[in-house]
C-alpha cells in the first residue's frame, strides 16, 4: 500500500487484519525496543498515523518489547483516529505474558468491533 495516490511512498505496517473482501479492519507495528523514561517516541507516532490515514482506520496500535506503562492511548487532533500503544515484558514467564498478549487482542478485538458497527 501507499501513502500517497501516485504511489511513490510506500507503507509497510506489521500487521494488517482485514475482512473477507480486502477491506482493513486493524493495524498494527510493533518495536523491539523499551520506551523511554520520557515516554514512547514520537516518531513511531507519526508512522502509525500515516498508517491509519492509509488504510482510513480511526485506530491503530503501537506494541512496545518493555515499557514504563502497560497502555497508553492518544486522540490525534483534528481526526477521528486514536492510537494506542502497549508495552509487553518479555522478561515474564511465557503464562504471564500469554496473559498480556490476550489484553492486547482484547483492545484491538474492540477496536475492530467498533470498526464494524
Amino acid at each position: 500500500m501507499h501513502l500517497d495516490e501516485v504511489k511513490s511512498v510506500r507503507v509497510r505496517p506489521d500487521f494488517g487484519w482485514y475482512d473477507h473482501s480486502g477491506q482493513p479492519l486493524a493495524v498494527v507495528n510493533a518495536k523491539y525496543k523499551a520506551e523511554r523514561p520520557e515516554g514512547f517516541p514520537d516518531a513511531d507516532l507519526y508512522q502509525l498515523l500515516a498508517y491509519c490515514t492509509t488504510l482510513d482506520l480511526p485506530t491503530g496500535h503501537l506494541i512496545y518489547a518493555k515499557g514504563n506503562a502497560p497502555q497508553a492511548a492518544h486522540r490525534i487532533r483534528n481526526t477521528d483516529i486514536r492510537i494506542h500503544q502497549h508495552a509487553l515484558d518479555l522478561d515474564q514467564p511465557p503464562a504471564a505474558l500469554l496473559v498480556d498478549l490476550v489484553g492486547i487482542a482484547a483492545v484491538l478485538g474492540g477496536s475492530v468491533s467498533a470498526a464494524d458497527s
